[in-house]
């Protein structure tokens, strides 16, 4: 861990906690994943046709008859929640990932985050480095994600270093990818790195154990378990 932050690591729940699969990303899902523990939500953000930021998951979207851009708030299910619903019902003070799935939607979140919740753990997921950039100039006060699938272990620290210039605070990577040399190197650059993409708390462990400041998974409260492991492991490397 990099020590970046008193709260690290951070436990994001991915898509909540659904009892079952249909209740996925929403707002009773992410309360689920807060009573069990979890510090952190993740979700898909998308701007209805009336500028509506909601939390939807690519899943339900590709069930829709047409693209959300293309719907009014209340066309869309009485399920999808807003930003807003989440805060109201979990709390202020969660970290939230959001994947930017539509860039549009920036100002809404921001917003929403600046008014109902904490923008300092607000985490904004986006692909494009040069948006990354510009938010981070627009936008001082949220935390910023570059997500990518495959980091190779001779240029993890240029890649860290060029995010790092553009104003991003944490390197995503897809957890198999993720071992302690990509650690450290994106730490030696001053970033952060998660690892997503874990499905049960094993995984989460793994990555814990390498060093990761946050880890999205699937399955909440193993990932709740391995966080409080990983905690007392270190407590006790630190007291001996």
């Amino acid at each position: 861990m990099s020590g970046a932050a008193a709260d690290l690591p951070i436990g994001f729940a991915h898509r909540g906690a659904p009892v079952q699969r249909r209740d996925q990303n929403t707002v009773g899902a992410f309360r689920h994943a807060a009573s069990l523990g979890a510090d952190g939500l993740e979700s898909d953000v998308a701007l209805t046709e009336d500028g509506v930021a909601v939390l939807i998951h690519p899943g339900l979207v590709a069930r829709l008859r047409r693209p959300v851009s293309r719907m009014r708030r209340d066309q869309l299910p009485a399920s999808v929640p807003t930003l807003e619903d989440v805060y109201r019902e979990c709390g202020p003070n969660l970290h939230v990932a959001l994947d930017m799935a539509a860039p549009a939607a920036v100002e809404q979140v921001v917003a929403a985050a600046r008014a109902h919740g904490n923008p300092a753990r607000l985490w904004l997921t986006y692909w494009r480095v040069d948006t990354l950039a510009a938010w981070r100039r627009r936008y001082p006060d949220v935390r910023l994600v570059f997500p990518t699938l495959l980091l190779r272990s001779t240029t993890a620290a240029r890649r860290a270093a060029a995010l790092r210039a553009a104003g991003v605070d944490a390197l995503n990577v897809y957890h198999r990818t993720s071992d302690r040399s990509r650690v450290d190197a994106v730490y030696g650059e001053g970033l952060l790195l998660f690892g997503w993409g874990a499905r049960h708390g094993a995984a989460a462990s793994r990555l814990l154990r390498d060093g990761a400041d946050g880890v999205f998974c699937d399955d909440a409260a193993g990932m709740v378990a391995a966080l409080a492991a990983e905690g007392r492991r270190r407590a006790l490397s630190a007291a001996g």
